[in-house]
């Protein structure tokens, strides 16, 4: 990482790199894509207190396999590390978006086939009885 790279710069290109898209990234570190996004455009503020920015820096360097050491001292080197968090300021959550998990219709599919041959059993024992 040269001196005039930034950190989101820095984060972004092995982001890119490795193949891996921002919406890719945050479901590999559970978060949502708006930290990732934070973390790229170095809007550090948005995730809160300097300890959660140090945080998401470790995780997301680690994902991408960069080292860790030079993003955190060109972090705590920055004036946004200093500051401390506006605690009046509450972060805006977006509705999560949900995604279907493809692995609950084999199950759906094998409860309503269990549930239909019940019924057809059960009916044909009431007829011939």
């Amino acid at each position: 990482m040269s001196e005039n790279t930034s950190i989101g710069e820095t984060l972004r290109s092995a982001r890119e790199r490795m193949g891996l898209g921002v919406v890719q990234a945050a479901e590999r570190l559970h978060v949502d894509a708006e930290v990732i996004d934070a973390l790229e455009t170095g809007r550090f503020k948005a995730l809160g207190a300097p300890v959660f920015v140090r945080g998401h820096l470790r995780r997301y360097a680690e994902l991408l396999g960069e080292p860790d050491a030079p993003l955190q001292q060109r972090y705590a080197s920055s004036n946004e590390a200093a500051s401390p968090p506006d605690l009046t300021q509450v972060p805006h959550r977006p509705t999560p978006v949900t995604t279907s998990h493809p692995r609950r219709w084999p199950l759906i599919l094998l409860a309503v086939l269990l549930l239909i041959t019940a019924v057809i059993w059960w009916a044909m024992r009431a007829g011939a009885a």
